[in-house]
């Protein structure tokens, strides 16, 4: 709007005399101004009602846009859920699918399994052992005497029995091979051949109850037939193989079975008996079979000469296994070092049962067995029969670790997992008879309680163990749980030791020394 300026419209006042002319033209100026501000006004109203106008097309617009973008996400949304919906389905058909294919996989292999197992069958449907067995007479020609012949023929009939078996399909449980002789060797690679056909019935069948066994009465084999032996197991896997001592052991033997043992990817079990394991390269070559072996569940070894040298080696190798057994009798174990069982058995919780049977612990060993014991919840079974010479005088410490009878504190952390075979007769010892650490623990604490109660002393030990009157509902209600350990095996017999919960009950509230609730009764009486 422009500024008015007067200077533009000055007037001699005292030059003019009519006043009213002076009037008129301010007036004039005054409408000339009016006129002019007002179309300033019109102007600006015009502009700002154009800019209003504006932003409400904006708006509308905007709010045409939101409705259409709500309506795209709400769009998008469906799309996503029903997307979603789809992925799931589309998911769990092809769950099936994978199963239908694993099925249908399985359902082949098997019927190729069957058909090679029949091929074989039907091959050697007409076969008859080719080689003749020699008879007494040419045996004892040849220098046997005649219980050397009768022996050796028994030992050649076993090898034509069996080879004609593997040949035929027939399921042979136990195959053992443990006896030579000069004229043996063509009916071992007879029976080789038939080992090598054998595994298509082992496939086919899939009975994990197939063992071979190397070694027995007579120890007599050579390096020739452990050759044949070897090339045979590496082809056809049995799930159990045991290797006794032979007449040429040592660290050839080691080999044999390493590499037997080593690729065996149905071997679950591994039993070696009376093979000497003494210097580093036997222990190197056994540790190289058990930690190559990804099957293993169950290890044996006896009469191994496995001192606390081998065993710390056997130990640590087996440390990472999903091993479930070993068996360690019969080794002259002893001074062991406190981690080779605590640590081993603290850090295997795949372990369930371990043998240590017949073995020359000394006080030091009982007491990190002991300590062991204390700390682990997953063995199952742990076996230490038959001590030599004598057991240990500190063996009771196993007794402690298994149920420590001195409060209720401490037959609560007890062990109660483990059954623990001793050969020694122990009262102790027979409360983790049950399968389920909790029926073991419940027994333990009842047990504690009843012997208490014979000699009314359950009050001087709560006293002594710190417990007050703020306890008497948890002792009440766990003398009724403790008393039912066993309802869930549908019910048991009252054990010699134990009493009736009753009487455990009356004796607390009779003889329990509480200042508290004498102090509680006398306030209540003031009242």
């Amino acid at each position: 709007m422009p500024k008015l300026r007067l200077d533009d419209h000055r007037m001699d006042i005292n030059a003019s005399s009519d006043s009213s002319q002076w009037m008129q033209m301010r007036q004039g100026m005054m409408d000339s101004l009016r006129v002019e501000l007002q179309n300033d006004l019109q102007s600006h109203v015009k502009q700002l009602t154009e800019k209003v106008a504006l932003l409400k097309w904006e708006v509308k617009k905007g709010e045409t846009e939101k409705s259409e973008l709500k309506q795209r996400c709400d769009t998008l949304h469906h799309t996503n859920a029903m997307l979603l919906k789809r992925q799931l389905e589309g998911e769990e058909k092809i769950s099936q699918l994978e199963e239908k294919l694993e099925s249908l996989q399985t359902s082949f292999d098997r019927a190729e399994k069957k058909v090679k197992y029949l091929e074989v069958v039907n091959k050697n449907q007409q076969w008859e052992y080719p080689l003749d067995v020699p008879t007494i007479a040419e045996l004892m020609s040849d220098g046997y005497s005649e219980e050397q012949s009768e022996e050796i023929i028994m030992k050649i009939d076993y090898i034509e029995d069996i080879t004609t078996k593997m040949r035929k399909g027939e399921a042979i449980y136990c195959i053992r091979v443990d006896f030579y002789y000069e004229g043996m060797l063509p009916h071992y690679r007879q029976f080789e051949n038939a080992l090598v056909e054998y595994k298509h019935t082992i496939d086919y069948m899939e009975d994990k109850s197939f063992g071979f066994a190397i070694g027995g009465d007579t120890h007599l084999l050579t390096s020739q037939v452990l050759l044949l032996l070897e090339k045979a197991l590496n082809h056809t896997h049995f799930h159990r193989m045991e290797f006794h001592r032979i007449q040429h052991e040592g660290e050839r033997y080691l080999e044999f079975i390493t590499n037997c043992a080593r690729d065996n990817t149905r071997l679950e079990k591994l039993h070696l008996d009376s093979i000497a394991i003494e210097n580093s390269r036997c222990i190197d070559l056994l540790c190289e079979a058990l930690n190559n072996n990804g099957s293993l569940r169950q290890i044996e070894l006896r009469f191994c000469g496995t001192e606390g040298g081998p065993l710390r080696e056997i130990f640590n190798k087996l440390r990472t296994k999903n091993v479930h057994k070993i068996d360690l009798a019969w080794n002259r174990l002893s001074n062991l070092r406190p981690r080779d069982i605590s640590e081993f058995l603290s850090s295997n919780p795949s372990l369930e049962e371990l043998d240590l049977s017949n073995n020359s612990f000394n006080e030091q060993d009982i007491v990190y067995i002991s300590d062991a014991l204390r700390h682990n919840t997953t063995l199952r079974r742990l076996r230490l029969q038959f001590w030599f010479p004598d057991p240990p005088p500190n063996w009771y410490l196993l007794e402690y670790a298994m149920f420590d009878s001195t409060s209720l504190n401490a037959a609560n952390y007890s062990n109660h997992h483990c059954h623990l075979i001793l050969g020694i007769n122990s009262k102790k010892l027979k409360y983790n008879t049950y399968d389920d650490p909790i029926l073991n623990r419940r027994k333990k604490m009842y047990t504690l309680l009843s012997t208490r109660n014979r000699r009314r002393a359950n009050a001087a030990f709560f006293e002594q163990d710190g417990i007050g009157i703020k306890h008497i509902p948890q002792i009440l209600s766990l003398l009724k749980t403790f008393s039912e350990h066993s309802i869930e095996t549908g019910g048991r017999e009252k054990e010699d030791d134990e009493v009736n919960p009753l009487s455990i009950t009356y004796e607390i509230m009779r003889d329990w020394r509480m200042p508290e609730l004498y102090n509680f009764v006398f306030m209540m009486d003031e009242d």
